[in-house]
């Protein structure tokens, strides 16, 4: 896997860069760091980090990111159950956005019910 070879701090700073294109950008600074790595495993920060900024399907994703399409859409489909990424489908095809920062992936994320992530902390 690709992915593999870039530095797992450079890949949280590739998604923070990704998020900061937004209309509302998210300036990197510590504290965004921290709760990237917190929200985003190594893998779904290079997903992440990939995404084009309007909504997208799985086989646009694919060769972005250099997963294979059943790696990708399960995790997807777990960043989505995060809270992280937007998905949806249509006519038989999903589509997939990266959830912003404000509005975004920290409502998505407290409006689910998920003992898995360390709430206190975020």
């Amino acid at each position: 896997m690709g992915h593999l070879t870039l530095a797992k701090s450079e890949v949280y700073k590739a998604l923070a860069q990704r998020l900061d294109k937004n209309p509302v950008g998210a300036p990197l600074n510590p504290t965004l760091m921290e709760i990237l790595y917190i929200l985003f495993t190594e893998t779904q920060a290079l997903i992440g980090s990939k995404f084009p900024l309007e909504v997208t399907s799985l086989d646009h994703l694919v060769p972005l990111t250099g997963l294979n399409p059943r790696e990708l859409e399960n995790h997807l489909n777990l960043m989505a159950d995060k809270g992280l990424v937007i998905d949806f489908s249509r006519n038989e095809v999903s589509y997939y956005m990266l959830s912003p920062l404000v509005v975004g992936f920290f409502e998505y994320t407290f409006m689910r019910v998920n003992e898995t992530l360390p709430m206190y902390e975020l």
